[in-house]
């Protein structure tokens, strides 16, 4: 069971990933189970499906009409945030930032945020501890305590080989990731972090889409952001400067998702097994736009993580292929 302050850490605090250059850092995560953060996922997507007539995930019958008025008043005060991008809105990312800092216990009233999330937290906090955040809090420990073994016999190998894909040396700082009640839209995304950290991850753990060896495989995905940083971005850009055509937006995302289930299947042992898919591929994501790019990446991008190719021919390929 996590403590008062539901912080889970890896090895006190920091799963060490061994094994790379002697020159390079050695990346670590550090995870976590933090209410305020699931409590701010839940607020938010529970606004948003209610703006939307969605079904409500948070069962509210069984509460007191109290309880029930004074949830709905949380809403209204989160309403505008279920409108807003949980990557790219700064305001939502400097609220999750400040919330994965606060302890479990603390008083919300002092937290750096705005003060409409600062007053849908403090309504809904009592509600939440009392009636919902108790089998949250198991979900997310678990899936924590799932990823463990996984990652202490894999992790050194697969940040090695994506340190060498990308050509770059992990940062020195770990990556946060909080294991939450929800995560936006896909179940996963990753923005700058708090200071002492290179990035800050927010999974839902209770996604089925996101466990076993897809929560492997989406850890790498989501670490390979502040991984490459703008850098693959900006090698896509210039190459489509000199060939003088614009290259898909989503060109550098479908690297990174192609990369991470590509070396997840081999770092797992399951290159061999024909029944065994990374997470696009299981979970269609190359279908309805995406397909021009799959066959690029299969055809450019393939002989590249074989070492058959060169980065930069690599590079060069696939903005050909993906016009």
């Amino acid at each position: 069971m996590a403590s008062s302050r539901s912080r889970i850490a890896l090895a006190a605090g920091l799963v060490t990933l061994a094994g790379l250059r002697p020159q390079a850092a050695e990346p670590a995560f550090r995870f976590q189970n933090n209410f305020w953060v699931s409590l701010h996922h839940t607020l938010r997507g529970e606004a948003r499906r209610r703006d939307v007539r969605g079904p409500a995930l948070i069962k509210t019958e069984a509460l007191k009409p109290d309880e029930r008025a004074a949830w709905s008043s949380a809403l209204d005060a989160y309403a505008p945030y279920g409108q807003r991008d949980v990557t790219f809105d700064a305001g939502l990312v400097r609220i999750n930032n400040a919330l994965t800092l606060l302890p479990d216990d603390a008083a919300i009233e002092k937290a750096p945020i705005e003060a409409a999330a600062k007053r849908g937290l403090a309504i809904a906090a009592p509600i939440y501890r009392a009636h919902f955040w108790s089998a949250q809090q198991q979900l997310n420990q678990r899936w924590i305590e799932a990823i463990r073994p996984v990652l202490a016999a894999h992790a050194a190998g697969m940040a090695a080989a994506l340190a060498r894909v990308y050509r770059v040396e992990w940062p020195d700082l770990p990556l946060l990731v909080d294991a939450a009640s929800e995560a936006g839209p896909d179940g996963a995304y990753t923005t700058d972090g708090p200071p002492g950290t290179s990035g800050h991850t927010t999974i839902a753990a209770a996604n089925h889409d996101l466990q076993g060896d897809m929560a492997f495989e989406m850890i790498f995905h989501e670490a390979s952001h502040p991984l490459t940083g703008l850098a693959l971005s900006r090698s896509i850009a210039a190459e489509g400067t000199r060939q003088k055509v614009d290259a898909p937006r989503v060109l550098s995302h479908t690297i990174i998702f192609f990369t991470a289930g590509e070396l997840a299947k081999r770092e797992l042992g399951k290159a061999g097994d024909a029944s065994y898919k990374p997470y696009a591929y299981r979970y269609q994501l190359y279908t309805g736009g995406w397909q021009k790019l799959r066959d690029a990446l299969e055809r450019d991008w393939l002989p590249y993580l074989d070492g058959k190719t060169s980065f930069d021919e690599a590079i060069a390929a696939l903005v050909r292929d993906s016009q």
